[in-house]
This record gives C-alpha cells, structure tokens and sequence, in this order.
C-alpha cells in the first residue's frame, strides 16, 4: 500500500446565503473517514451549518463514506442546518441510487445547480 493511498485532504470556500462549499480530495473510505468528521466537526464549530460537499475530486466511497454522509446531514439537519452534495461522477451517483441515498440527501450537477436551492 503506497503511503499517499488513503490521504484526504479538503478545501474550503464561501457560497451565498451562509453555505460553505467543501471540496473532498481523495476517496472517502473507512481510513480516510477520521478526518472528514474531524473537518465536518470543525465547520460546526465555527456555526458552519450549512455545507455544500462537492465531490468532483472524489473517485471512491465505501460503505463508512455513505454512512459518513448520512451522520453529517442528521448531524447539520440537528442544529438547523443543511447539506447539499454536488458534482458525484456516475460510480458514486450510482451507489447513491442503488440504496436510494438520492431520496434522502440532495444531489446537484454542479454548484450553480445546488444554489438555486440554497435555503435561507
């Protein structure tokens, strides 16, 4: 295993109406996934609750990723925020539809998509 396997790195940026965009940089799998809730809990203490996960940097989720997702919406939705994902390539977007993750979590082509929708 090379050692740069499961690294994740995340880049964030300011969206309109309060949301923060966060940009996943690797594959969001069970050794990857300490460090995204550390990074999500970090948005949430700094009453960062409305998040937008853009994927396009993402090839890979497993099952503690898809899990990881459904924590931080029950987690943002809790204290009164939301949470949006946008740009899944047709591997992630598919998973998503196989276990109807799609009906419960919002999903958008890209950022331009995903503002339209943006709740105050």
């Amino acid at each position: 295993m090379e050692e740069n396997e499961n690294q994740i790195s995340f880049e964030e940026r300011n969206a309109e109406k309060g949301y923060v965009v966060l940009s996943i940089v690797g594959d969001l799998v069970m050794w990857s996934l300490p460090a995204a809730k550390e990074k999500i809990q970090e948005l949430l203490d700094q009453n960062k609750t409305k998040v937008v996960i853009d994927l396009e940097k993402t090839n890979y989720i497993d099952s503690s990723g898809l899990g990881f997702f459904i924590g931080t919406l029950k987690k943002l939705k809790g204290v009164g925020g939301d949470m949006l994902l946008i740009n899944l390539n047709t591997y992630i977007y598919g998973i998503f539809q196989l276990i109807h993750l799609h009906e419960i979590i919002d999903i958008y082509d890209n950022l331009e998509e995903a503002s339209k929708n943006f709740k105050d």
